[in-house]
């Protein structure tokens, strides 16, 4: 008898791990976002926004006649529009604001 020979299969090596595929280069961009500081509001900080909002509107009318430069006259003054709707030609004189600035806010106010 013919002894068969077996072929033994030679094992099989086992394939190399893939080398993970490189992915696409991705940017991080870090976008920082503003903090609001969170602050007790007092009486006297509703006061300050209330004159704030007064004190706009005497900005907006100023700069609606041209007369921006003088704003920084009524701020320290502390005008606001009330008050200015009851000062005369003698107040803004007093303020240091010249004569044809004078008459272009008493002329607006009427």
């Amino acid at each position: 008898m013919h002894s068969q020979q077996v072929k033994k299969d030679a094992p099989k090596p086992k394939p190399a791990p893939e080398a993970p595929k490189p992915k696409p280069a991705r940017r991080n961009v870090v976008v920082e976002a503003p903090i609001a500081d969170v602050k007790k509001v007092h009486n006297s900080t509703l006061k300050n926004n209330t004159q704030q909002k007064a004190d706009t509107s005497v900005d907006g009318f100023l700069q609606s006649l041209g007369l921006e430069k003088y704003q920084i006259i009524f701020q320290a003054e502390e005008v606001d529009m009330t008050a200015l709707e009851h000062m005369t030609d003698e107040d803004l004189k007093a303020m240091g604001i010249p004569m044809g600035p004078r008459k272009k806010i008493m002329l607006a106010l009427k």
